[in-house]
């Protein structure tokens, strides 16, 4: 992507003049003059944390409004202010769009002050309306842009993040109790061992937050009808010792990993194509990470158009998808066949399938048990809890937790399709 000859505050201020030379630079726009801009923040439903259905009007995520002269109609832009890796990725892979990629049109990198300025990628199919078809479609779009960037060291070794390998060296355990002190006020050092920090490497943090949410968890008694002590040791023999899970998956080729392919991140226009936003936690990994990720999310549905009286009070009603019971292996097959025909014998199906387990493990170690570290805060007691979950799904709308122990069927799922990985690994 060529320098601009403007500066990013002018194109920030909306400044007219900095617009028309930035459309400049794509020859249909070359004879464009910008007349006006304007700009309105938008609601990202891409913030909304499982289990505490809230949806915020973000400013740093703003639509562009250009008025073109002797055109009647604008044109829109979406402009993100982002962390460097977000802005680097659209720098390299954006411009031309990238498969999966949404066409960038600008990239200013600033650390975490970087911003970037997309193509308006509209989300004519939102996810409660996805049909097979279309998901089958979007699942081989992920393993084309996987097949894409296969250790491909040129621009992203050293610029995106390994999932698991620090340049540096692995976390210790007294820098991990300096720069995390506050998590280790529950009492995690008895589940996470010292050997697991020094084997997580870049995860140790999160595997901090995951032995505070088995602390809860067990605190409570665990959670009836979601999770028993069997899941709970299970999850802190992983704590304890988690090198056969990361092994397994570290000994696979990595790729370019969005990081957080759920729902919410994908859009859908009208003309079949399916890109993917939001880039900022990109990683290096292997490509499971990924694919268990959507797999594992996809049942969970936040409608588009949140209601309440005025923009504070906006709550996003959360609902299950029903999924088919062959979703997930008609998924893994899907994705193993793209990438079969993309990298041919540079891929090896069996070995990819066989770490499936070990990445749905690391996928509830790393979403699930620091959620419920963070969602202590709004925890009641034990007694309040084992109440609490006797009640019907239309009593616990009147609790503060409603949201959350509304997932029940869902997370019920989750915990014993992890029980079962365990027992596999």
């Amino acid at each position: 992507m060529e320098p601009l000859p403007v500066d990013v505050l002018q194109l920030q201020r909306r400044d007219p003049l900095a617009w028309t030379v930035l459309l400049s630079r794509s020859p249909e726009l070359a004879d464009v003059i910008v007349t006006a801009v304007t700009a309105e923040p938008l609601w990202d439903m891409s913030l909304v944390t499982p289990g505490r259905a809230t949806v915020e009007r973000v400013h740093h995520v703003r639509r562009y409004v250009l008025t073109l002269a002797g055109c009647s109609d604008p044109i829109t832009f979406i402009a993100k202010q982002t962390n460097a890796i977000e802005a680097l990725i659209y720098q390299q892979l954006g411009d031309p769009a990238a498969t999966g990629i949404p066409p960038c049109r600008y990239a200013h990198v600033d650390g975490d002050a970087s911003w970037v300025i997309l193509e308006d990628v509209p989300d004519d199919f939102p996810p409660a309306t996805w049909r097979p078809e279309q998901v089958d479609a979007m699942i081989a779009t992920l393993a084309r842009l996987h097949a894409g960037h296969w250790q491909a060291a040129g621009g992203l070794e050293g610029t995106v993040p390994h999932f698991l390998r620090r340049p540096e060296g692995p976390f210790s355990w007294d820098t991990l109790q300096r720069d995390h002190l506050s998590l280790f006020e529950d009492g995690p050092g008895a589940i996470l061992s010292r050997h697991a920090v020094r084997s997580a490497g870049r995860l140790a943090p999160l595997f901090l937050e995951a032995a505070n949410g088995l602390v809860v968890l067990r605190d409570l008694g665990g959670w009836p009808g979601v999770l028993g002590e069997s899941h709970l040791a299970a999850a802190a023999d992983l704590l304890d010792d988690p090198v056969p899970l990361l092994a397994t998956l570290d000994d696979l080729p990595w790729t370019l990993l969005h990081g957080a392919p759920h729902a919410d991140h994908w859009r859908l226009p009208l003309f079949g194509e399916q890109y993917l936003i939001d880039w900022a936690g990109a990683q290096l990994g292997p490509g499971v990470l990924d694919l268990v990720g959507f797999v594992e999310r996809f049942p969970l549905l936040y409608d588009r158009r949140p209601g309440g009286v005025d923009d504070a009070e906006r709550q996003p009603h959360l609902r299950l998808r029903e999924v088919a019971p062959l979703f997930e292996e008609t998924a893994i097959d899907t994705y193993l066949l793209t990438l079969s025909v993309e990298m041919g014998r540079r891929f090896s199906a069996r070995s990819f399938r066989a770490a499936v387990p070990a990445a749905r493990c690391l996928h509830v170690l790393t979403t699930w048990f620091p959620f419920f570290a963070r969602w202590s805060h709004d925890m009641p007691g034990k007694y309040v809890w084992q109440r609490v979950n006797r009640l019907s799904e239309a009593e616990l709308a009147h609790y503060r937790i409603g949201p959350m122990a509304g997932m029940r069927p869902y997370l019920a799922g989750v915990f014993d399709r992890f029980l079962q990985a365990y027992r596999s690994l």
